[in-house]
């Protein structure tokens, strides 16, 4: 099983579920392995819900502390490689790494140049 990470944007006009946000993209890296959940709320120090909208503002912070902590603290993490071998540290890394400059970058072509980060949400 992997995520199925999304960002959107707010509507005015909900849909028949009563869902008010429009998927606008995804990141290049938007299936990384659930086995990695454990990893990622430990370095983001964020226990985050699978299916939840959150603002983009509060996110793009969380993923920058990630990358900082797999980074400058490797050994801490490698517990958390899953023991079948689905995922890695390093496969962690790789997807917060692009994630960020997919929403950090200004040169980015992507999702942010259409939508500043303000109005975007972030779906796992």
């Amino acid at each position: 099983m992997s995520y199925d990470i999304r960002y959107g944007v707010e509507s005015r006009y909900p849909d028949l579920s009563g869902d008010s946000m429009v998927v606008v993209g995804a990141p290049e890296y938007d299936s990384p392995t659930y086995n990695l959940r454990e990893m990622f709320v430990a370095c983001m120090d964020w226990n985050y819900k699978q299916g939840v909208w959150y603002p983009m503002a509060e996110v793009l912070p969380k993923i920058e502390h990630g990358m900082r902590e797999l980074t400058e603290h490797r050994e801490r993490y490698l517990q958390y490689n899953p023991p079948n071998g689905w995922g890695s540290l390093d496969g962690a890394l790789k997807c917060l790494r692009n994630w960020y400059q997919e929403l950090a970058d200004p040169d980015w072509w992507g999702v942010t140049r259409d939508w500043p980060i303000e109005h975007l949400w972030w779906r796992w």
